[in-house]
């Protein structure tokens, strides 16, 4: 068994829950652009791809030509604005996160959340646990689950694939972990059902934060 030195984990959904904002600011956001509202649970089921395939999935059809535009002109403009008045951290993440950082085990964030974003949350909900790296989506470099944002902080962090896990609440980092040759756990507490988790090979879950926190430090 090979000792964990870092986890990489995702971050909408698995370290805060920004359900509420994302869906807020996409209605406002569809509203100014004269597009009917969706759902939270269509917001559960879109997010995880990145904001750009967020925004097309929430327009109709018939504007999804436009889904750029939208993005960077309606949609990042409100979100910004927003501040995160809803987001939350999830229960049990300050002792799961005391309890890694007492074991020496480094901690990054790879998120296909816009880098801007991802940086902000990082100054502000996500400051107290003092991530080391906080990658976000970033021009010229592919979002999950290719691997390339993952293994960039990897070397970062100076540590091995074999010696970090992954962590999220995703199809996508259950496929981003097996394309970087980590290991995997699946959190139960995000946007993605058990089923869905394991439609996409995943086979190590943890279903609250303390839990979580056991099998990182066990595994």
């Amino acid at each position: 068994m090979i000792m964990v030195k870092a986890v990489i984990f995702d971050l909408d959904g698995t370290l805060l829950n920004t359900l509420p904002d994302l869906n807020a600011c996409m209605n406002e956001a569809l509203v100014k652009f004269g597009c009917p509202t969706i759902t939270a649970e269509q917001t559960r089921q879109y997010v995880g791809h990145g904001g750009l395939r967020y925004a097309q999935a929430a327009l109709p059809e018939n504007k999804r030509a436009q889904a750029e535009y939208f993005y960077k002109t309606i949609y990042c403009p409100i979100l910004f604005a927003c501040k995160n008045q809803l987001t939350k951290p999830f229960d049990g993440e300050s002792e799961c996160m005391d309890a890694l950082r007492a074991a020496g085990i480094k901690l990054a964030v790879v998120t296909n959340k816009s880098q801007e974003a991802a940086t902000e949350l990082g100054n502000t909900l996500l400051a107290p646990y003092g991530f080391d790296v906080i990658f976000g989506n970033r021009d010229g470099i592919p979002v999950k689950p290719d691997p390339a944002s993952t293994l960039m902080v990897l070397k970062e962090l100076g540590v091995s694939a074999q010696e970090a896990v992954f962590v999220g609440d995703g199809d996508t980092d259950v496929q981003t972990a097996r394309n970087a040759g980590m290991r995997c756990v699946s959190v139960l507490w995000g946007y993605r059902s058990r089923e869905q988790l394991i439609a996409a090979g995943a086979n190590l879950f943890a279903e609250n934060f303390l839990q979580l926190r056991d099998i990182l430090l066990s595994i």
